[in-house]
């Protein structure tokens, strides 16, 4: 759930909402629809029943129904409707419309002036299946006192199930079709909101890769904090950049002189010659580890221009020794972090290579799933088993390399810790050593 995209999120969530919502209100439409439905076959009854009541007559013990009823739909066979009378426990009446139809089971008999509704009921009739039941009692003036006469109307529900279920199956769909035009205009709203969002991180994305420097565009006032504050951490990361430079420089400057005299001192002894230079040394290494930095807010640097110039730079400091020194791969190969830094690591490898090299020195740079691969070969004596193991230990000091090395890998192996990066130092096809840097793009 946590990789979810916002987006998705909200699309996620309005469907959810959208799934609850609308069988809910489907349901809810289909009773009120129901129970309006149901209030009014009640009422239609009522007045069918009514219309008996109004048409009866009793002469003496004598029951009187007219042959033809006001109402139609009691005179037309099977036309769903049954009127019934009752009296003195026996049916003494029945519609034209019960043609088919025997009482086969008691009707229920209401007290004198109630009526009962009964929206499913079956049973009390032959060839017929569910039914809604309307019964009504009304006392007559017989031959010796007032009796109760019961009167019955039903309906088959056949037509009213058919009128509900033609509702509900057309409520699905026009609130199916509501929820695919809401969802699509929730997903175009949910873009448009979230547009700001996507701006703000392109410009991040641009700032992080040093193609801007600060974030530049108007955005809502909801990330306008967000903004000034990354604005400010930029601001205030070069700032800090800039002073612990400076701050270095003045440090290497104002050790640099002393030095300089104590080494150019007449007379001194080896011992203290061979001290100040490492002294000399060992702060050049930790000026060149603290002033690199690995940062998140700077542009990648093309490798392969800087490879040429330093390549060019080795055939000029060797060219006594006539060496072949090449560069193959990709030429879009890029390097995440300081120029300086990149031509700091490549340039040590290159000297050692040339140094060690017979006759071939070969520069390969490669860029593949997120990594950059420089791999310097040389076809010289190689390196020892034992020594490359030290080469990879951390904090290891490697002055065994090859003459005149001096620090050189030491800072290599610093900076590429710095830049989360990995060296790898394995045999090479031309027959020495390959020393391979790899950086995260």
């Amino acid at each position: 759930m946590t990789r979810l995209s916002l987006r998705l999120r909200s699309a996620l969530l309005a469907l959810l909402a959208l799934a609850i919502f609308i069988p809910v209100t489907v349901l809810t439409l289909d009773k009120a629809y129901t129970e309006s439905l149901t209030q009014a076959k009640h009422n239609e009854l009522k007045l069918m029943n009514l219309a008996l009541v109004s048409a009866f007559e009793l002469d003496g013990d004598v029951p009187y129904m007219p042959e033809l009823l006001y109402e139609e739909q009691l005179n037309l066979p099977d036309s769903g409707y049954i009127g019934i009378i009752v009296f003195r426990n026996k049916v003494v009446w029945k519609s034209a419309s019960a043609l088919h139809n025997e009482v086969i089971a008691t009707l229920p008999a209401p007290a004198t002036g109630d009526e009962e509704f009964i929206t499913e009921d079956r049973g009390a009739l032959s060839n017929t299946g569910s039914y809604f039941s309307y019964a009504f009692t009304a006392e007559f003036a017989a031959a010796e006192s007032f009796e109760p006469v019961h009167f019955y109307i039903m309906n088959s529900r056949q037509e009213f199930n058919l009128e509900r279920d033609a509702f509900t199956g057309t409520l699905w769909k026009w609130l199916l079709l509501l929820a695919a035009g809401l969802l699509v205009l929730i997903i175009a709203g949910i873009t448009f909101v979230l547009n700001p969002v996507r701006e703000l991180i392109n410009e991040i994305r641009l700032t992080a890769s040093g193609r801007q420097g600060a974030l530049t565009r108007h955005y809502p006032k909801e990330f306008t904090p967000l903004k000034n504050s990354i604005n400010r951490l930029l601001e205030a990361e070069a700032q800090q950049r800039s002073r612990y430079k400076n701050s270095l420089g003045d440090l290497a400057h104002s050790l640099k002189t002393p030095l300089a005299v104590a080494m150019g001192t007449n007379n001194l002894p080896d011992d203290a010659h061979e001290s100040l230079t490492q002294i000399n040394n060992i702060i050049q290494r930790q000026l060149k580890r603290a002033a690199a930095a690995k940062a998140g807010w700077q542009a990648s640097v093309t490798v392969a221009p800087l490879a040429q110039k330093l390549l060019n730079a080795m055939e000029k400091v060797h060219r006594d020794r006539s060496l072949n020194i090449n560069m193959a791969g990709d030429t879009g190969c890029q390097f995440k972090g300081d120029e300086t830094d990149l031509m700091e690591m490549m340039g040590n490898l290159l000297d050692n290579a040339c140094k060690a090299a017979s006759a071939t020195v070969l520069l390969t740079l490669e860029q593949e799933e997120g990594w950059s691969h420089i791999r310097i070969e040389d076809d010289g004596p190689g390196i020892p088993p034992d020594q490359k193991d030290a080469l990879l230990e951390r904090g290891e000091r490697l002055d065994t390399y090859s003459e005149g090395q001096g620090i050189g890998m030491a800072v290599v192996a610093d900076l590429v810790a710095i830049y989360e990066g990995r060296l790898d130092i394995t045999d090479s096809t031309l027959g020495g050593a390959a020393v391979t840097l790899s950086f995260p793009v």
